[in-house]
This record gives C-alpha cells, sequence and structure tokens, in this order.
C-alpha cells in the first residue's frame, strides 16, 4: 500500500498551497493572461482551472504507474522453457505403472497440552485520564463563556 501512494502525496499539497497562497498571486497572473491572449479570464475560472490540470496529471501518473506495473509483472513471469514444451511422452514401463505419491497429510489439531494464545486485549488510543481533562475542560470552559455571555449581554 505504502508503495501505492508513494509519488501522489504531493497533489494535496499542491492543492492547500493553492488555497493558501491563491489570493496574492492568482490576480496579476489572471490579468497577465488576459493581456497576453485578448480573453478575459477571471481568478476564479483560473484557480478551476488549475485544479482541474492537477487532477488530469493526477489521473495520467495513476495510469502511467498501473501500466508500469503491469508491464513489471508480465515481465516477471516464469518463461517455459523449450525442453519443458515440447516434451514427448514416454511409453517406459516405468513410468506407466508408476503409482501417484500419496495425499499430503491434512494440518494437525493442536492438543489439549498446547498452549493457545489469549483473547486480544483491548487498548485504548487515548488515555482515560487525559480524556477525562479534556472532558472537564471543556465544561468548565463552556461554563465560564456561559457566564460572561449571560453577565455581558443585557
Amino acid at each position: 500500500m505504502e508503495e501505492r501512494r508513494r509519488g501522489s502525496g504531493w497533489f494535496g499539497w499542491v492543492i492547500f498551497l493553492l488555497f493558501v497562497l491563491a489570493p496574492s498571486f492568482l490576480p496579476p497572473l489572471a490579468r497577465w493572461l488576459s493581456l497576453q491572449t485578448g480573453v478575459q479570464i477571471g481568478t476564479t475560472e483560473l484557480f478551476i482551472a488549475i485544479i482541474v490540470l492537477i487532477i488530469v496529471f493526477s489521473i495520467g501518473s495513476s495510469i502511467v504507474g498501473a501500466l508500469r506495473r503491469a508491464a513489471e509483472s508480465r515481465d516477471s513471469l516464469p518463461i517455459p522453457r523449450s525442453d519443458d514444451t515440447f516434451r514427448m511422452p514416454s511409453s517406459s514401463p516405468e513410468e506407466v505403472f508408476r503409482v501417484p505419491p500419496p495425499p499430503p497429510e491434512p494440518p494437525r489439531m493442536p492438543t489439549s497440552a498446547t498452549q493457545l494464545p489469549g483473547a486480544p486485549r483491548f487498548e485504548p488510543i487515548i488515555d482515560p485520564r487525559i480524556l477525562l481533562f479534556g472532558i472537564l475542560g471543556l465544561i468548565v470552559i463552556g461554563f465560564v463563556f456561559g457566564v460572561l455571555f449571560l453577565v455581558l449581554n443585557p
């Protein structure tokens, strides 16, 4: 899973930076493009065009990556040797009357003497003390802001 996401993680950062920095550089860029092309281009249209280009680039890179992985998996398939593909059946008596090997034994069930692992334990993600402190803090802050709201509003 990690290898699959290796190359496409930066698209989200580019879109985030575009949202943060767009108000400062998109209006001059839109004016410059309007002067160069003679077509009225607004900042909204330019913003949408950049987002669409990023999405198209992301889809294209995903397709190229999938094609590359498919080519690598196709190249890694074992190629049969020529002596295996055109092997003529032999008619020697040893091979004709040969007894097939016995089937493999099924896996054995554990006996009562062996110890099975115990049941999985629940380990909380957040320490209960921290959770309790956070809930109490929210209650205190809500109480303080509620009292201030009632005192300061006429």
